[in-house]
């Protein structure tokens, strides 16, 4: 079975960016893997999560609530 989980971050001028972790326990695969949309690694934070910046713009992303569809 496979869990995923997403965390959304947004940029000060409102650019949107998603991270999508799926974990799968199934043997014959891969035990992580992680997507990201709209914006680039940036190192990690004091708690080993990783931190991200803009790919549109370059400034730093904050972690944010899910955006309303």
């Amino acid at each position: 079975m496979t869990m995923r989980t997403f965390r959304y971050f947004v940029c000060p001028n409102q650019h949107r960016g998603e991270e999508k972790t799926s974990e799968n326990d199934q043997h014959f695969s891969g035990k992580w893997d992680v997507d990201v949309t709209g914006m680039r690694g940036n190192g990690k934070d004091s708690l080993g999560y990783e931190m991200y910046l803009c790919i549109l713009c370059g400034e730093p992303m904050t972690i944010t609530t899910r955006p309303a569809p």
